[in-house]
């Protein structure tokens, strides 16, 4: 059966959550609290788009184990799934096809994980796979960034990875998703850095004049075992994106800074300590550094200059 995700009881009924009042639309287990509603401008943009290329997409064999393995090879997402503790409460805001929230359930059948997005059609992707292997502790919902149906500071861990930069206010959105990080929490937030996307900036913009990507330079779509479907989804996503901001780590930092939230790590560097214990924080120069650091690693960076601030909310006195 669903799981409310603002009160967290058992759904039962259609329509509602009789517990606390969330309305939606049930398809099957996904609970859309969209539904019919017009989307504002913008949002309407990013989910048509998203509905014809759903990113990361699934290869026809992709089962329980095939996506295990593929997850646990990047060692950012080992490092994530060994910080969460094994029966946490898990939020992954923008979870698209919910291949990373799929991937925290399965690795911690104790977990309780949550994925929200606003595209219908990524959703009906995540959900299939949801319901193909019998994932019973991943619960997805359609719902609006900007009017979370999640309980505030509800979540042991709140991930958002690649999505506040796809918003029209990126800041707000910030403050959105942290706000539903439980005292004591951990966020994880990946966004677009403005000095880490520069190298894929230039590459975009040579791109535009060639009339086509500059597929030698790009870290992706050089891969030889990459199929052509995958190559044309990141080409999608990547470069014609409808809605993007690049935005600077010491704003982001600032933005959480003002709400409470403490320094734990950038990522890169991942380094060897464990994801969610405290590295040292740099000063004005050494943030300089670090980001001089992301821009250099751009020509080699297979996210593009997607980076995670990781921060800590205070635990309630």
């Amino acid at each position: 059966m669903p799981t409310c995700p603002r009160c967290f009881a058992t759904v039962v009924a259609e329509g509602s959550c009789a517990a606390c009042g969330l309305r939606f639309v049930r398809d099957g287990d996904l609970l859309d609290v969209i539904g019919s509603s017009e989307r504002e401008a913008r949002a309407a943009t990013v989910e048509r788009f998203y509905g014809r290329s759903p990113f990361p997409g699934y290869a026809p064999a992709d089962d329980a184990a095939s996506l295990l393995d593929r997850s646990r090879q990047s060692a950012f997402l080992r490092a994530l799934d060994t910080a969460i503790d094994p029966s946490a409460r898990v939020l992954d805001c923008g979870c698209g096809t919910g291949q990373l929230a799929a991937f925290l359930a399965l690795a911690g059948p104790r977990r309780q994980v949550f994925g929200v997005d606003g595209c219908a059609a990524s959703l009906r992707l995540a959900e299939s796979f949801r319901a193909r292997v019998g994932l019973d502790n991943l619960q997805l919902v359609r719902g609006e960034l900007f009017d979370l149906p999640a309980k505030t500071a509800g979540f042991d861990v709140v991930v958002c990875r690649g999505v506040v930069h796809h918003t029209p206010r990126p800041y707000e959105a910030i403050a959105r998703v942290a706000a539903c990080t439980a005292p004591g929490g951990a966020l994880v937030l990946g966004f677009y850095e403005s000095q880490a996307r520069l190298v894929h900036r230039a590459r975009r913009s040579l791109g535009r004049v060639l009339g086509r990507p500059a597929a030698w330079l790009d870290p992706i779509l050089r891969r030889a075992d990459l199929d052509p479907e995958k190559k044309r989804i990141w080409i999608d996503d990547q470069y014609r994106h409808p809605e993007e901001h690049i935005l600077p780590l010491p704003r982001v930092v600032d933005c959480l800074d003002r709400m409470g939230f403490a320094w734990i790590r950038t990522v890169p560097p991942l380094g060897t300590d464990p994801l969610f214990a405290a590295a040292p924080r740099p000063g004005g120069a050494g943030m300089v550094a670090r980001r001089v650091g992301m821009a250099c690693a751009g020509l080699r960076d297979p996210d593009a200059g997607l980076i995670c601030y990781v921060a800590r909310r205070p635990a309630a006195s």
